[in-house]
Order: C-alpha cells, then structure tokens, then sequence
C-alpha cells in the first residue's frame, strides 16, 4: 500500500473510526493526509462523503447495528473535519433579502404528483411550519418520510441520532438542487429553528459525540433491532402512519408478541393496563419537560382509543 494511504489508514485506526469503505471513499477524493487535507475539504464535498458513506451505504446494509456505528464514526469524523477546516454548521451566513426565496416551492424529488400528495398527508405538519416560519419543502419531505405529518407526530423523532439523519437527508435533497450557497445556509437555518423546536417538545438535549455512555444507553439492543428490521417492521409503519409510534410503546408491545395492527385486538385489558403503565414509567423517566411529558401521553390516550375501538372494550365495561 502507497505511503499516503498508510498515513490516511493510520489516522483512521488512531481516531477509533476505521473503516475500509471510508478509507477509500477519503481516498477517492483525494484525501490522503486528513491532518492537512482537511484544511480544504469544502462543505459540498463533506456532503457527498457522507452521502456515500452513510446515505447509500445504509441500502445495501440489514444491520442496524453496523448503520448506527458508521454514522457514529462519521460524526466523530466530521468534528475533526469541521476543526480543521473552520467551517461551522452555520459559518455561511445567509441573505436576509432572500428568505422569501424558501417559500417558492421547487421541484420535488419525483413528480408533481408526488408533491401534491406530500402536501396533503403533511398538509397540518406545514402549516404549523408556516407559522413558526421554519417551512421548507425539503424539510417537510424528509419529516414526512420519518413518520412526522403534524405537530403532534415530532414526538416519533426519539433520538439525536435520528435527528442527525433528518438532517443529513435535508443537505443531501438541497446538493442535488441547488449549488447556490446562500440557498443552502437558508434551509440550514429553518433546520435548525425547526430542530429547537422539537427539543422543546420532547425534552431531548443535544449531547456531545463523546457522550458514548448515553449512546450505548440509548441505542436498543440487538434483539429489538432486529424485531424492528424484521417481524416488527408492519407495527412500526403502522404506528408511524397513524402518528403513535413511540419507542417505548413499540418495544411494549413487541414484547407481549404484537407485530401488527391486527394483532392489537388480542390484547386484554389487564396486559392493556400493564402495557401503558410500563411505557409512561420507561418514557416519562427520559422527559423533564411538562410538554413533552403530555404530548407523550397524548400518544398513549390515541392508542388506547384505537385499542378500545377494535376491542370493543369500554373504560365501564369491567366490573370491579
């Protein structure tokens, strides 16, 4: 192997993120030296590293396990990157006289018809963006992909590793539009409005990529991610197309062998009770916040109408 790719190998293995298709995808674009090519590396070719890196990536890969810890590496990778190069997340400031420009709706990513069936799914989601002015229709799309079609739905995003995703996603629809930087900082900027919004909701807090004790905490095991890859996958669409999924209620609910909306109709009251009692104890315990403990619940309460109504159980029906 030529010296420049053992000095970029070398590198890789001393920050505890090497990985052979990112040492090649860093060599493909001329990286050799991260230390000293860095320095130049531009936002728009950070963009594509991590598009092929993690976005195309991800298709081919049934492992969530291996997905999660190559967008860990590719954080810690782009601190590094960010570091060198100076370039912050909002170091591009945007034209104040353009922010008009965002409520022009562009293109969609696949036909008119696309968009206009987007725009009536997330039709609620928008307006709540309209009014906290954070509307884009990238933004939209990608939330929209994620299980989020109104305000109520944010609470489905449970994670900054998610959030992070989202975002990605977002710079990934606007490099295949636009080259115009002062675009690109625009939607940025409504990203990042939107972002605190949804912090405020669901009580979660931006944590450092070295916070690797709340990640492991946090990310599920291995048994979960595979119920959720797998047999699991129709309860989680499910729960996501109707604006319940909670993560906690889903793992619930796996757990007693729901995999499906059908199957909820074979749940007693009593495991009912024990299922809703377990979630508010596990989720509530992550929220600090008195909204986001709400919103939370209200999920549970849109839940359980559901459960009732299949069931044909009523609150008065069984006696004490």
């Amino acid at each position: 192997m030529a010296e420049e790719s053992s000095t970029l190998r070398k590198f890789l293995k001393a920050q505890d993120i090497f990985d052979p298709d990112v040492e090649s995808l860093l060599s493909s674009l001329n990286v050799k030296d991260p230390e000293k090519d860095f320095k130049t590396f531009t936002q728009e070719q950070w963009d594509e590293l991590y598009r092929l890196a993690v976005v195309e990536r991800a298709a081919t890969l049934k492992d969530q396990k291996a997905k999660v810890n190559m967008e860990k590496k590719m954080t810690k990778l782009e601190k590094y990157w960010r570091e060198q190069s100076g370039l912050k997340k909002t170091s591009i400031k945007p034209d104040s006289k353009a922010a008009q420009d965002d409520e022009k709706k562009p293109e969609d990513q696949s036909s008119a018809a696309a968009t206009q069936e987007l725009l009536e799914k997330a039709d609620a989601l928008k307006k709540f963006m309209q009014e906290k002015e954070c509307y884009n229709i990238d933004l939209l799309a990608v939330l929209s992909n994620h299980g989020v079609n109104k305000e109520e739905d944010i609470n489905v995003i449970q994670t900054n590793m998610e959030w992070n995703t989202i975002t990605r996603e977002v710079r990934v629809a606007q490099r295949g539009k636009t080259q115009d930087q002062a675009a690109k900082a625009r939607v940025d900027k409504i990203t990042v409005k939107f972002e605190k919004l949804w912090r405020q909701k669901t009580g979660i807090k931006s944590t450092s990529i070295k916070d690797t004790d709340k990640e492991k905490e946090a990310a599920p095991k291995d048994k979960k991610i595979a119920e959720m890859q797998g047999a699991g996958k129709p309860l989680k669409d499910w729960m996501k197309k109707n604006g319940i999924f909670q993560m906690a209620l889903f793992e619930e609910l796996l757990a007693v062998g729901v995999k499906d909306e059908n199957e909820c109709k074979s749940i007693k009251e009593a495991q009912f009770d024990e299922i809703v009692r377990k979630v508010r104890v596990e989720r509530f315990k992550d929220l600090k916040d008195t909204t986001a403990r709400q919103n939370a619940d209200k999920l549970l309460v849109k839940f359980e109408k559901f459960w009732r109504k299949e069931t044909g159980i009523k609150k008065t029906s069984v006696k004490k």
